[in-house]
């Protein structure tokens, strides 16, 4: 059924109320802001849904739920009037309490939900002491269950799950197995999801989860599974709230991690301790009012300070010409500032490598590497620079002696046609130096050729030895498979 839908559409009135505004709808119920049309008093009233009501199992649920909530008066705990369970409809009356819950104030006004914070904890701590002098244990305590004005009054709602603690004699004759775990996950103490007997300590467990979710704006543990969640609850410890909240004091990081301690032994006593404790506990390092005034102000002087602010084209729009000047110059000094640095640096290392700081020597030119001169092959002329040439003389240079412009292989003055020049071997001759019939000698003075290197064969892979797998730390905690547990209501 849609919000804000009534139950039937012919009928807007309920006995003697008149169904006015539905403020919430659940699985099960509905809560409407009613008035009594005798005198027109405002209430609101616990509505089950048309759908269940053949089911008197959940009949009998809403009825105790009133009962008990109807021994519970007190100032910080909803009030019941009324209730009635017939064949058409099943509901009972309680006080309109004109405020959203704890975990709408978190979420939307965190703000205020610190500044009245020792207050909300106070009226919540006092409001469970009296529930467990009455002998009764919550089991949801959450920020949705405890609705809070503005001005931080309270009360605590929601007494669905309520129940008293374990008995010796009891928690010997119930099988683990039987018992069914009831509660939200992100507030449920570890005993109960182990199935162990209740007791009055696992409503100050899901007190201490609330009062960190009340102070830091989120709930310790966040899980993206529910089992995973279950299991933080049992075996992991998780940061203080300060490390969150820089304004929260060592002492209420000792408070909160005593609250929320994993065995119930280690925790406080009673909700009586936790009441007397919080009457003497400094919460805020300094009052939440100054913190968040100065945090806001020194986030806004660093966004103007920064260079984003500076470009951004919104900002620079607002300014005036003066500024807009202003900030070119101190931009222009910035960057000349930081040019001099560099350059300053850059002298000081150069200086540092010449001896002398800040005075950058000239580095002379590197010579050029000498290229060598390899002779080019002539027509009719061997590769292979022959012996007995003066330094300075080529092949194709002429010889001394030679007449100017003479070439190799042209007949000399006094020559007879076919002799050989002088210094010049025949053709077909070996050249001086080299043994006649000796390939591959090189002559004195040439470069012998590089031999060649055998392409190495790739070789396989040597295979490695896979490491054994290293063993995983099994758990401290004796805790059955969480795909046993049954699915939390």
């Amino acid at each position: 059924m849609a919000e804000n839908e009534k139950p039937n559409p012919n009928q807007n009135q309920i006995d003697q109320y008149q169904l006015v505004n539905c403020i919430a709808t659940g699985g099960i119920s509905q809560i409407w802001e009613v008035k009594h049309i005798a005198n027109q008093q405002p209430y609101a009233m616990k509505l089950l849904l048309p759908e269940h009501m053949k089911d008197k199992e959940l009949k009998n649920e809403l009825k105790n739920e009133a009962n008990i909530a109807k021994q519970l008066e007190h100032p910080n705990i909803i009030r019941i009037m009324e209730t009635a369970i017939g064949r058409d409809h099943a509901y009972f009356i309680m006080e309109h309490f004109r405020g959203g819950n704890l975990k709408g104030m978190i979420r939307n006004d965190h703000a205020n939900a610190q500044i009245r914070a020792q207050k909300i904890m106070e009226g919540c701590a006092q409001a469970l002491a009296f529930i467990h002098d009455k002998g009764w244990v919550h089991k949801d305590i959450k920020p949705d269950n405890v609705l809070v004005t503005k001005g931080g009054d309270l009360r605590i709602i929601d007494f669905s799950l309520a129940a008293k603690p374990t008995g010796m004699l009891s928690a010997l004759l119930t099988r683990k197995s039987s018992v069914v775990i009831q509660g939200t996950r992100t507030y449920l103490a570890p005993e109960l999801i182990q199935r162990q007997p209740l007791t009055f300590s696992a409503d100050i467990y899901s007190l201490g989860i609330m009062f960190f979710e009340l102070l830091v704006g989120r709930a310790p543990f966040i899980m993206s599974n529910p089992n995973d969640l279950l299991m933080a609850h049992v075996r992991d410890t998780p940061d203080k709230p300060s490390s969150y909240n820089p304004n929260l004091t060592p002492e209420l990081d000792q408070f909160i991690m005593k609250m929320i301690a994993k065995k119930p032994k280690d925790r406080f006593a009673s909700m009586h301790d936790v009441v007397n404790a919080l009457r003497t506990l400094k919460v805020f390092k300094e009052a939440p009012e100054t913190y968040l005034r100065n945090k806001a102000k020194s986030d806004e002087e660093r966004f103007i300070d920064s260079m984003a602010h500076r470009m951004d084209s919104r900002s620079d729009a607002e300014r005036t010409p003066e500024e807009r000047k202003k900030a070119a110059e101190e931009a222009a000094k910035t960057k000349a500032a930081l040019h001099g640095k560099r350059a300053e640096a850059k002298g000081r290392v150069e200086g540092d490598k010449s001896g002398k700081a800040g005075i950058a020597p000239a580095r002379p030119a590197a010579p050029a590497a000498p290229q060598p001169m390899m002779p080019q092959p002539m027509m009719g002329m061997p590769q292979a620079m022959p012996m007995g040439y003066p330094p300075g003389v080529f092949p194709g240079m002429p010889m001394p002696g030679m007449y100017p412009g003479g070439m190799p292989g042209m007949p000399m003055p006094g020559m007879m046609p076919g002799q050989a020049m002088p210094g010049y071997p025949m053709p077909g001759m070996p050249q001086p130096g080299m043994m006649p019939g000796m390939p591959g000698m090189v002559p004195p003075g040439a470069v012998a050729p590089r031999p060649l290197v055998p392409t190495p064969v790739p070789q396989p892979p040597v295979p490695v030895a896979p490491k054994p797998p290293t063993p995983q730390p099994v758990d401290d905690i004796p805790l059955m498979s969480m795909d046993e547990l049954p699915d939390v209501i």
